[in-house]
């Protein structure tokens, strides 16, 4: 099977101590591409899930007026 490899870089601004910190904990991982892949992964994940989770609670009979806010 072929691959087509893409790269995005990140940049880290280590005199930053939020950065530093979080520079040396995806530097400390094995496989930091691995990781950073199952972060977002996650992200999309719990995104799906809201809007699915939205769309279930949402109905063509319910009736909703703005007027009970005005």
């Amino acid at each position: 099977m072929a691959k087509q490899i893409e790269r995005i870089q990140v940049a880290f601004n280590v005199l930053d101590p939020d950065q530093q910190r979080l520079y040396e904990h995806v530097y400390g991982k094995i496989n930091s591409s691995g990781y950073l892949k199952r972060l977002i992964q996650r992200d999309l994940d719990s995104v799906m899930f809201a809007v699915s989770t939205v769309a279930d609670g949402l109905s063509n009979e319910d009736d909703f007026s703005l007027g009970g806010f005005i």
